[in-house]
């Protein structure tokens, strides 16, 4: 679900998107995060470190007598094939937050249909009024030559 909102102030964790696609350097292959496709040692991806903070945790005593008050421990880190990384920095640069772990796929279309609810179809000029615009600038040539 698309959101403008990104207030993480009450999240259940965290995670570190600066990092770039670059190819996977892990031991074993990892599954996208977003469309679960397979990415093989090599292949471009985006990882996502991924910490949570220790007295986020269901059972905090355990966890604050090994990382202390206050702490961080680490998640497994969440990769996004190529596509995917693709389409999250798109719909990041428009402002929508708290996309990962999502079909960003499935974001998109949404997106999509948002754009044409609110009237913003793919190819569509909007005109100004008191600006006139040639559309067909060959049809205008012939008209001045009088050739058609």
């Amino acid at each position: 679900m698309l959101s403008c909102s990104c207030d993480n102030d009450d999240a259940e964790w965290f995670y570190d998107d600066t990092k770039e696609v670059a190819p996977l350097a892990t031991k074993r292959m990892r599954r996208c995060c977003s469309c679960k496709e397979r990415i093989s040692v090599g292949d471009d991806c985006k990882p996502f470190p991924r910490w949570r903070n220790v007295s986020d945790y269901s059972d905090p005593e355990v966890l604050v007598r090994i990382y202390g008050e206050g702490g961080e421990f680490a998640l497994p880190t969440w990769y996004l094939c190529d596509r995917c990384a693709g389409l999250y920095e798109s719909l990041d640069g428009l402002g929508f937050c708290g996309m990962l772990g999502d079909n960003l796929v499935q974001t998109c279309r949404e997106y999509g249909q948002m754009q044409r609810d609110a009237g913003v179809f793919r190819g569509q000029m909007v005109l100004t009024p008191n600006v006139r615009v040639n559309l067909r600038p060959m049809a205008a040539r012939k008209v001045e030559d009088g050739t058609e």
